[in-house]
């Protein structure tokens, strides 16, 4: 059966809702680390309300025979960050490389929402500035990161790599999916492209907050410096047992 774009939505919205449960639990008897435990659920959370306000039809503005999804791109722009916030605080870098992930995240959304609105070459431009901003960000994610990284354990180091590999993998996916979108060449119809985000959203949120907790025994450690980033700050090394 062949779903609607508002259907897939709401499937969406249930998915990520069902996601936000564990994290909740967690938070609610795991009181010394609720604070990245807050963080998962928020991420999934913020996810669930965007699905259901698109499944209500909220915020969807037509371009140009497609359409622009404003809580999908309020979606981002709150989750990614919060997304590379948990791992910064895994990895504790120091807040300036921090500073340069969401500046790039930030940038790569606005850019991409910016081709949406534009057309012809100028759209191929802030798309491909996007792309250039997103290669920067994998950049810092899977090299800088590490290398600047102060982590408390070698269990800490496994839990951190196996998030930013599953990030960057997916996240890689999307401009790929706006390309064939309707707002870019229209090699998918509406409602298989709210298909293909629904599946990347649930294995992107949904998926990282399983591993998360999965690994949460990596948090002991931490859980006395949960909001510090700069533990070992700046001048940190590799981890030499950090492998991908």
């Amino acid at each position: 059966m062949i779903l609607t774009v508002q259907q897939w939505a709401a499937v969406g919205a249930v998915a990520l809702a069902a996601g936000t449960l564990p994290s909740v639990y967690f938070a609610l008897n795991e009181p010394e680390n609720r604070t990245y435990y807050g963080i998962l659920a928020a991420i999934t959370g913020i996810a669930a309300t965007s699905y259901t306000l698109t499944s209500l039809g909220i915020g969807t503005i037509p371009v140009d025979g497609a359409s622009f999804y404003v809580p999908r791109y309020v979606d981002w722009l709150l989750t990614t960050p919060l997304l590379i916030l948990y791992m910064a605080l895994l990895c504790k870098p120091g807040k300036r490389l921090y500073a340069m992930l969401i500046g790039l995240d930030v940038a790569l959304i606005l850019l991409g929402t910016a081709a949406i609105f534009s057309s012809g070459a100028i759209s191929l431009v802030l798309f491909g500035a996007g792309c250039v901003a997103y290669l920067a960000l994998a950049y810092l994610l899977v090299v800088a990161l590490p290398e600047q990284a102060a982590f408390e354990t070698d269990r800490v180091a496994m839990v951190f790599t196996k998030l930013r590999n599953v990030t960057v993998v997916l996240w890689t996916m999307y401009p790929v999916v706006w390309l064939l979108a309707p707002v870019g060449f229209g090699l998918l119809q509406a409602n298989t492209e709210m298909l293909v985000i629904v599946y990347l959203d649930i294995i992107t949120k949904v998926g990282f907050a399983v591993f998360a907790l999965l690994g949460r025994d990596a948090l002991n450690p931490l859980q006395n410096e949960a909001l510090a980033m700069d533990a070992g700050g700046e001048e940190s090394t590799a981890n030499p047992n950090l492998a991908d």
